[in-house]
């Protein structure tokens, strides 16, 4: 009888054995095919798209005019970009400034809360410049520094707006 009952025990003990290592190899199996509800749920947030970057963001068209020359432009959705679209339209004398940029002084500073602490511009950028509190067109690519931020882009040939000997007028409107 002690023998049968070790059997008995000794079989009980292989069954649960048997079943605990089945557990544990379903937890490190790949997905099956067929999600469950929480990867699911995992696949739509690994598919939800990123957020949308500045430059496919709702943008504001407008159109910048330095004597007889006009360029479309845009200006972003962001927080500096909004305070000078409040300010528009607007003639400044913008004047170059070392080579690769023009700038001038807007009426009132830019906000650059939940603004970056610092970006690159690309020719063709329409930016800010913090430390100065100047709105600044890039006609060269300037790389990543402290205090710039972008906040548009201008279309078109932005070579125009370089070798300036002196400062030049230059309208900005928003458009239709």
């Amino acid at each position: 009888m002690m023998s049968r009952r070790r059997a008995r025990i000794s079989l009980a003990a292989v069954v649960l054995a048997v079943s605990l290592a089945g557990c544990a190899a379903e937890e490190n199996a790949p997905p099956s095919a067929t999600p469950t509800p929480s990867q699911e749920q995992t696949q739509a947030q690994s598919e939800t798209p990123a957020p949308e970057s500045e430059e496919t963001m709702a943008e504001t068209p407008i159109r910048i005019t330095v004597g007889e020359d006009q360029f479309d432009a845009v200006l972003w959705d962001n927080p500096a970009a909004q305070d000078l679209i409040e300010q528009l339209p607007l003639t400044l004398d913008f004047s170059d400034y070392g080579g690769q940029e023009v700038t001038a002084e807007p009426p009132q500073p830019l906000t650059m809360e939940g603004m970056p602490e610092g970006e690159s511009a690309p020719a063709g950028t329409i930016g800010y410049y913090a430390p100065d509190e100047v709105v600044v067109l890039y006609y060269t690519d300037v790389p990543r520094f402290t205090g710039i931020v972008r906040i548009g882009e201008i279309h078109g040939d932005v070579s125009l707006l370089s070798g300036w000997d002196s400062s030049q007028p230059v309208t900005i409107e928003v458009t239709s």
